[in-house]
């Protein structure tokens, strides 16, 4: 459900970035619930009416809906929050439980640094005296592999397939056209944690180029 052109007085302060937030709002709307009667229902006292406004004004403009604990308060925590905002605007809750949990595993899969994955060549070159710094940048540009987006993401078995799959064709495309006479002697995979090498695997080369 979409913001009208013209936000109501109720709710000119909200600025939906989730869908199910714009949900929430044209609630609020159509009940003509100003914020603070909003946030004294659902029980903050009066001394914290103002932080409690700002809160409400966070979550309901927030991509996560707060569930991200960037707006926390001795109140209430992030799901407490909103469980109780839906009960003050007369929502049920459960039917967007598993919306709830899709935010909370986004958010959780993005606290997680993801590895880096590098697949490259082990060339062995025979540069020349003639051989300069970027003569041996592009040479080494020649032994990376590329590997799809979202490789990281992928379980143990596709990884395999398709390094599996990229050595093989990497092999038979480049394999007996080497610059500076080299020679690939293998394959290697490099796993990076936050710029740091945490694994290596090395690969033997294809039974053959036809392969």
């Amino acid at each position: 459900m979409s913001q009208s052109a013209q936000p109501s007085k109720f709710t000119r302060r909200f600025q939906p970035c989730h869908p199910l937030a714009q949900y929430v709002i044209a609630q609020i709307d159509t009940l003509e619930y100003r914020a603070q009667y909003i946030v004294k229902t659902m029980g903050y006292p009066l001394k914290h009416t103002m932080p409690a406004c700002e809160r409400l004004r966070h979550v309901l403009s927030n991509k996560h809906l707060g569930l991200d604990g960037s707006y926390m308060d001795k109140y209430f925590s992030a799901e407490e929050f909103l469980a109780k905002l839906f009960l003050v605007l007369d929502l049920p809750y459960e039917p967007f439980a598993e919306d709830i949990a899709q935010i909370k595993d986004e958010i959780a899969q993005g606290s997680v640094p993801q590895p880096r994955y590098r697949l490259y060549a082990d060339v062995d070159f025979k540069f020349d005296d003639n051989a300069n710094w970027l003569s041996r940048w592009g040479a080494a540009l020649w032994t990376q592999v590329d590997l799809p987006s979202g490789f990281a993401k992928l379980d143990e078995a596709a990884r395999k397939s398709i390094i599996k799959e990229r050595i093989r064709t990497h092999y038979q495309e480049r394999g007996s056209n080497v610059p500076y006479d080299g020679a690939i002697k293998g394959y290697c995979l490099i796993m990076e944690l936050q710029d740091k090498e945490v694994e290596r695997i090395e690969y033997d080369l294809p039974k053959s180029k036809s392969v």
